[in-house]
């Protein structure tokens, strides 16, 4: 997709995958998703659903897995490694690029994403996502596309 130079000049791109290709390692699902339980089900969801990658140089920072209906992209998983030398709030915005890109490319109507995105909830204000459900995990947020 795209490429951004980054703070240690590696360069950030991100990777569109489908359900027919290799899924993300175990050790690059753990970094993306620290603190969260990784069970055996979440990582064949992970494998099974199309997903959008984010790597600063060779190193997965970012994971976006989403089901797509005719009118709907709802994101299941976003997976961001606070650790990088790519900024969170870099990975996040690239991730929604993709995603919105993707939405207007195939005229779906809809994004939604999952309360565990939390941490960018400023991200996502700031790009013009609006609440539309708080639940104890956080808040479900959508982008309208007409």
């Amino acid at each position: 997709m795209s490429s951004l130079a980054v703070r240690g000049g590696a360069p950030m791109h991100y990777r569109v995958l489908g359900p027919d290709t290799g899924g993300v390692s175990v050790a690059d699902l753990r970094r993306l998703f620290r603190g969260q339980r990784l069970t055996m089900a979440r990582r064949t969801r992970l494998e099974q659903e199309s997903r959008i990658l984010a790597l600063c140089g060779k190193r997965v920072v970012g994971l976006a897995a989403y089901d797509r209906s005719d009118r709907e992209l709802r994101v299941q998983e976003v997976g961001i490694d606070t650790s990088s030398d790519c900024a969170p709030t870099q990975i996040a915005d690239g991730l929604l690029d993709a995603l919105e890109l993707g939405c207007v490319a195939g005229s779906v109507r809809r994004l939604v994403l999952p309360p565990r995105t939390g941490v960018f909830d400023d991200v996502l204000q700031r790009r013009g996502y609006t609440a539309i459900a708080q639940v104890a995990t956080g808040t479900w947020y959508e982008k309208r596309f007409a």
